[in-house]
C-alpha cells in the first residue's frame, strides 16, 4: 500500500504569528486508525478505464525529445496513431479496485450523477507509448478524473533500467 502524507491537522495553536504548534503524534495516530479502517473496508472501488488508448500528439513527441535531449534520442518512426482495446485483465491492480470499461457507464460528466451498486472512484485513461528507436525511452498521455470538476492530465516519461521500466517524471498539463 503507497504511504499517504498525514493530513494536516483539524486545529492548531498559534503562539506567535509565524509559528504553528500541534500535536504530531495524535496526527499520526489518527492516520494509523484510518489507515487500518481502510485495509478492513470491504467496499470495492470501481475504477473506469478508457476502453481504447488515445492517440499520441506531436507534442508529446517534441516533450520527449526535449525531455531525455541529453541522450539525444530519435523518435521510433512505428505507426502508432491506431488506438488498441485495452484489455482489463492484463492490468494488475490492488483487489480493493475493480475495473471496468469506461464504455458501461452513461457518457459525458452524467457519469458522476449515476446512482450505482459501486463506488466509482474515478476514470482514467491513457494513449499508446511513444518510444525513441532503442525502445528504451518512452512518453504517453495519461489522466485520471474523479468528478466532473476534479482532475487532471499529463505526460508520463519513462525509461528502462536495468530491464524494468521506471517513471522519471510526470508533468501534468492540465488541471481541472
Amino acid at each position: 500500500m503507497t504511504q499517504i502524507p498525514p493530513p494536516p491537522p483539524p486545529s492548531f495553536e498559534r503562539t506567535d504569528s509565524t509559528e504553528i504548534k500541534w500535536d504530531e503524534t495524535k496526527i499520526l495516530a489518527d492516520l494509523e486508525r484510518r489507515k487500518y479502517e481502510l485495509q478492513k473496508d470491504t467496499t470495492k472501488l470501481v475504477v473506469a478505464i478508457v476502453d481504447s488508448t488515445y492517440q499520441i500528439n506531436e507534442r508529446a513527441k517534441k516533450e520527449l525529445i526535449n525531455f531525455y535531449k541529453y541522450f539525444k534520442i530519435k523518435l521510433d518512426t512505428t505507426n502508432i496513431e491506431k488506438p488498441y482495446k485495452i484489455n482489463l485483465a492484463d492490468l494488475k491492480h490492488d483487489d480493493k479496485f475493480k475495473l471496468k470499461y469506461r464504455s458501461q457507464l452513461p457518457p459525458t460528466s452524467k457519469v458522476w450523477k449515476g446512482d450505482y451498486n459501486f463506488y466509482l472512484s474515478g476514470i482514467t485513461g491513457f494513449s499508446r507509448i511513444q518510444f525513441d528507436h532503442t525502445k528504451n525511452y518512452g512518453v504517453m498521455i495519461s489522466g485520471f478524473g474523479c468528478g466532473r470538476l476534479c482532475g487532471f492530465s499529463g505526460l508520463v516519461f519513462i525509461r528502462k533500467v536495468k530491464g524494468k521500466w521506471v517513471i522519471d517524471k510526470i508533468k501534468i498539463t492540465a488541471v481541472s
